[in-house]
């Protein structure tokens, strides 16, 4: 294995390599930067339902959503248009998306909301050139707005672009000689990582700043598809694909490409990585090859592989809901107690640790699936909101909080989860 950190003149224009194997120089020009606010304080999320793209039923390609452990699914979009790669707005309640009736032909960039409802058009690619395609929508962390890819069959060339979430004020990111792929903010959106295509049969993975400054290529295999960058929650690391050993597989890196692990090796193909919102867990595309697929979850250190959906032929492309919830320094993961609904348990405050927090979660949840939840459990006072689905995200807050004292002994202690009653 061999990965390059450098500068992004390591990228050829023509896309291809000198017979050296050293890249000659790009051409850069950086048009515009975005011209977004910084992204907003770093908050934890739950994890809440997962959408990804399927074929079942006959479809051209539609987006589903269900729940983590494959259950209650639903079909959100559905007719002769091709829809795929779906993206969770930070909050939860909408859904980008890709749109068009082919793969390559009239694509635009949608949004509707969690429940496929409000579908509505954003962009078709620029204005000025009504034959482009617009794709891969990606929600800033802010939630103000979306990179895309904009670009022209037969993808020889592609940029990266940023609209509004109305699809207003588009405007070019950044120009880079060649096709890039898969643009994404880092949680604080101060860099953006991005894959970018050197010839035909390799591609590397690369970040800049969010005003297009310190292009760097942290990650290229010479040869090998090194692809799709997927942000942890936290910022410090990065998922991607890569057959650099004969197939795709799950790797994960530091974000300045340091200390890849490989999380998948086996001999079929695994692709498309995206974290649960609470860092715990990865969901992926894993199946036979690139047209035949289900959607599998594995733990962050690439144990626990579970696959979720199982059809003939393909589902692919997950993605997942964050449920935000911003008083919580700890995610301890889901209850393992049989009989329990809790999922996706967050803790904050002195002296709380994560075995305390799944014993309040495991005791309210016991509770709730016997029909009483109790709403004062250990010393927790809880309450709940929809979480959508059928779904309650659980808050309890400890009875000895003060608001007027928040640095004594045992205050500000809380804990969060998500609810399913089955």
């Amino acid at each position: 294995m061999r990965h390059m950190i450098g500068s992004f003149g390591h990228i050829a224009t023509d896309g291809r390599r000198r017979a050296q194997g050293v890249k000659a120089a790009v051409a850069l020009a950086i048009v515009l930067a975005v011209g977004v606010a910084a992204g907003a304080d770093a908050a934890s999320s739950l994890n809440g339902r997962i959408s990804f793209t399927s074929f079942r039923d006959g479809g051209l390609g539609d987006i589903w959503t269900m729940n983590p452990d494959g259950t209650h699914l639903r079909k959100l979009t559905e007719g002769p248009l091709y829809d795929a790669q779906s993206d969770w707005s930070p909050d939860g309640q909408w859904i980008a998306f890709r749109r068009g009736p082919n793969a390559s032909q009239r694509l635009g960039v949608w949004k509707m909301d969690l429940y496929g409802g409000a579908q509505t058009l954003l962009a078709q690619g620029d204005p000025a050139v009504p034959a482009q395609n617009a794709t891969q929508p990606a929600w800033s962390p802010d939630g103000q707005g979306l990179l895309f890819r904009a670009s022209l069959p037969p993808f020889s060339d592609s940029d990266i672009w940023w609209m509004d979430t109305n699809g207003n004020g588009r405007h070019l990111v950044a120009h880079i000689a060649g096709e890039q792929l898969y643009p994404s903010y880092s949680p604080d959106m101060s860099t953006i990582a991005f894959t970018t295509a050197l010839t035909s049969t390799d591609r590397a993975i690369v970040t800049m700043a969010a005003d297009g400054s310190r292009l760097s290529t942290v990650f290229d295999v010479p040869g090998a598809y090194d692809s799709a960058p997927a942000w942890s929650p936290d910022g410090e690391q990065i998922a991607f694909e890569s057959d650099q050993d004969g197939d795709m597989e799950i790797y994960v890196m530091n974000v300045d490409g340091s200390d890849v692990r490989q999380m998948t090796d086996n001999t079929i193909h695994d692709e498309g990585p995206v974290w649960s919102p609470d860092g715990k867990r990865i969901t992926f595309t894993s199946g036979p090859g690139d047209l035949d697929g289900d959607i599998w979850i594995m733990d962050s250190d690439g144990s626990g592989r579970t696959r979720l959906t199982d059809i003939p032929g393909r589902d692919e492309s997950p993605d997942w809901q964050p449920i935000p919830h911003l008083d919580a320094d700890r995610a301890c993961g889901d209850v393992t107690h049989a009989g329990s609904g809790a999922y996706s348990v967050v803790a904050s405050g002195r002296g709380l640790d994560c075995a305390k927090a799944h014993t309040v979660a495991k005791r309210w949840s016991e509770s709730g699936l016997a029909g009483a939840a109790d709403a004062t459990v250990k010393g927790f006072i809880c309450t709940t909101t929809d979480a959508g689905y059928d779904a309650l995200k659980v808050t309890c807050t400890h009875r000895g909080n003060r608001a007027q004292r928040p640095q004594r002994h045992g205050n500000r202690k809380s804990i969060a989860f998500i609810w399913r009653s089955s």
